[in-house]
């Protein structure tokens, strides 16, 4: 259950990102035209490609990971039986894990502070911080859910005695 709700909601930011990515390729063509046929910069683009930059790589994390899209050095792991490769898979799940939920966590304080401060950046547009900080905790959040899933689903395959996944270099 926990899977299928972190699946979706993975998903939906996945798919959040990649509109936000049509927004900052609209905007840069925008930025052109303005900049080269009208001979009048926006002076928007570059700030917010640099939060949109922070938002589709945060916001895909989770979609990435539940997809197993992340890199992973396997060359150790899959010379291992299947019984060690899913104990280490066990224990590089719960240290991710375990690293997300803190970032989630510093980043979730970080946003309350932006929020009660009301940070703005140092720009033209004195943009308020709070809108495009927000990618970072709901990201690490979702990516720490995604791990917590999987690592209770390899759990649960080791202990029912089913291999670890296996990630060859063939597949690369």
């Amino acid at each position: 259950m926990l899977a299928r709700a972190v699946g979706r909601l993975s998903y939906g930011a996945g798919y959040l990102a990649g509109l936000v990515l049509l927004a900052i390729i609209l905007l840069t063509m925008a930025e052109v035209i303005s900049r080269y046929v009208l001979r009048s910069p926006l002076i928007l683009s570059d700030e917010l490609g640099g939060y949109a930059l922070v938002a589709i790589s945060c916001l895909g994390l989770a979609y990435c990971g539940m997809g197993n899209g992340h890199i992973r050095i396997t060359f150790l792991v899959e010379r291992l039986n299947a019984r060690t490769a899913g104990r280490v898979r066990v224990v590089a799940l719960a240290l991710g894990f375990v690293f997300l939920a803190v970032a989630a966590w510093v980043s979730w304080q970080f946003l309350a502070d932006s929020f009660a401060r009301n940070m703005r950046s140092n720009s033209l547009l004195m943009t308020p911080l709070k809108w495009p900080q927000m990618a970072l905790p709901i990201g690490f959040t979702l990516f720490a859910a995604a791990l917590l899933a999987q690592l209770l689903k390899a759990i649960a395959d080791l202990r029912a005695g089913r291999p670890a996944d296996r990630f060859g270099a063939e597949e690369y």
